[in-house]
């Protein structure tokens, strides 16, 4: 790993990143501050009545929406934060090796005494950095803030939320990564990425009604990112540990490989 090369990838994504944080974090206050407001009574219970359909578009899934796990995975943690990290990891794993060779700079990069090996895997690691920084900007302020609005979660939940996040993140990451080591172009690298998501985001929403999508259903991120679940039971299942953790490192260590056999110029 290069360290010079690390601090430089993060320096250049500096600005994004303190957008995406300082919105995580805003966000993440607001949800906190406007439980106490509508995460009960008869708003709660006009949400609950609505069709399960309507609840898993909104990333509510079976989870009441009473329930401090509910209103957070619906009104946050589900859908609208999946969107928000992914779009954040897919544009920094766009520039990582698709958009710098489309630039033209990858090949400046490479004149340096760095080996592709190296270089890849320094980007790795600098995708791990940015993960870390996204989930602990979700997370923490729930954490800091919550007491204030009666809202305490354990420690327990806290660092389950924050280890299976970075990890569903890493997974997106990954898929990102090895889009982008594969082509030429990061918007494609990213459509791409991008595709399999909603892909994986549609078969979520079928397999509620229909059987069709149902072979699709263990390896789906989406699906199986249930954080109002973790808030609520203070247990998250062992498979999507696995599920994670298999598909972010396949993907990062088969990234480095592609991108240590292709052609930049």
């Amino acid at each position: 790993m290069s360290w010079t090369i690390l601090r430089a990838t993060l320096q250049q994504r500096r600005t994004a990143l303190a957008w995406y944080i300082g919105s995580l974090v805003a966000y993440s206050w607001m949800m906190v501050w406007f439980y106490p407001k509508i995460g009960g009574g008869e708003y709660a219970q006009l949400i609950d009545s609505m069709p399960p359909e309507v609840m898993q578009i909104m990333g509510g899934g079976d989870i009441s929406f009473a329930s401090l796990g509910g209103f957070f995975q619906t009104e946050y943690l589900g859908l609208m934060w999946m969107l928000i990290v992914a779009s954040a990891v897919l544009i920094f794993t766009s520039r990582a090796f698709a958009g710098e060779i489309a630039d033209g700079t990858m090949e400046l990069v490479l004149s340096q005494p760095v080996s592709r090996v190296k270089l890849a895997i320094t980007r790795v690691v600098a995708l791990v950095a940015y993960v870390l920084l996204l989930a602990a900007a979700t997370f923490v302020p729930i954490q800091v803030f919550g007491p204030t609005y009666d809202i305490n979660l354990s420690a327990k939940v806290f660092w389950l939320l924050m280890a299976l996040g970075t990890l569903f993140m890493l997974a997106v990451g990954g898929i990102g990564m090895l889009a982008s080591s594969a082509f030429r172009s990061g918007g494609k690298a990213s459509s791409i990425a991008a595709g399999v998501l909603v892909v994986m985001w549609v078969s979520d929403l079928i397999s509620n009604f229909s059987e069709v999508a149902d072979f699709f259903g263990p390896v789906n991120l989406i699906s199986e990112w249930q954080p109002g679940k973790i808030i609520n039971d203070g247990t998250a299942p062992g498979e999507v540990w696995w599920l994670y953790g298999i598909v972010a490192v396949v993907s990062l260590v088969a990234c480095v490989f592609v991108f240590s056999r292709r052609d930049v110029a």
